[in-house]
């Protein structure tokens, strides 16, 4: 058995030890078994969001956010469904049922959740994916396997961030030298838990290591080259003040260039300004 896989064996292990391991939410759960039946409508799935009024009103503030830069405003969670689709809007409904969590888990790991979403978004549409709203839900996710070490394993979090301070080690290396396993890990099998579909859970494991990556490796690559981005622009805190190197794994197998890097630079500006409304609403 390889290194990788007993990490990824001692990770489930030891999240199976815990005990508040989050559940997905019951609307959400309910959103997913609506999609897979082929004539559920985005009229049915909208009625069944808009329920549950602080939830809407959740999402539709992020759906006119500037994640997205739509031309026109978002006004209902149909309208949202229709023109983003039903994976972004539940992977929305998602994050806005458990984005407490993430503020409360770590100071600053919400700014920089939004970041890495929106740097996500402008690295696809670069790239012309016609998959960049899914992507930007894949960066928004992706470091949820902190919250739930933040929030269960309270103690061990406390020695790797002092660890991080006292060593200038990236976050995710204080974890594995600390618990034996890091956030990614734990965010691939949470995904697996909330049975989230491996758009979303290979990059929540990989987004340190894309070159791993075998189920959606140019996903999980942008979302790689969008945490990078954002940890060097400074906009929230991922739990470690360093910015690593662009694997050039990724950054070769997305075929990037410089002329390209300068162009996502000038999209994402007026995104990261524009969302600090969102963060401070949040």
């Amino acid at each position: 058995m390889n290194g990788f896989v007993s990490d990824r064996v001692a990770a489930k292990r030891e999240v199976r030890r815990i005990k508040n391991l989050p559940t997905v939410p019951g609307i959400v759960a309910k959103i997913s078994r609506m999609v897979e039946n082929p004539e559920t409508s985005a009229a049915e799935v909208g009625r069944l969001i808009s329920q549950d009024q602080v939830l809407s009103a959740k999402v539709l503030r992020m759906a006119n956010s500037a994640f997205f830069g739509m031309s026109r405003k978002i006004s209902s969670i149909a309208q949202a469904l229709m023109i983003l689709g039903f994976d972004v809007v539940k992977g929305l409904v998602l994050t806005s049922s458990v984005f407490d969590m993430i503020q409360k888990s770590m100071a600053g790991l919400w700014e920089h959740s939004i970041g890495c979403a929106a740097a996500s978004g402008a690295v696809a549409n670069v790239l012309g994916r016609d998959d960049a709203e899914e992507i930007l839900v894949a960066g928004l996710l992706h470091d949820l396997g902190k919250v739930v070490l933040a929030l269960n394993m309270p103690e061990e979090m406390k020695l790797i961030r002092a660890k991080v301070e006292k060593e200038n080690l990236f976050f995710y290396e204080a974890e594995s030298a600390i618990l034996d396993f890091h956030h990614g890990e734990v965010g691939q099998w949470l995904a697996e838990h909330w049975n989230l579909p491996d758009t979303l859970g290979e990059p929540m494991r990989l987004h340190h290591h894309p070159e791993r990556a075998v189920i959606c490796p140019e996903c999980t690559a942008i979302v790689h080259v969008a945490d990078i981005i954002i940890r060097g622009w400074g906009f929230g805190f991922a739990g470690d003040p360093l910015a690593p190197r662009i694997s050039m794994a990724a950054w070769e197998m997305l075929g990037l260039k410089t002329g390209d890097f300068r162009e996502i630079l000038n999209a994402l500006a007026p995104k990261l300004a524009n969302l600090s409304e969102l963060t401070q609403a949040a």
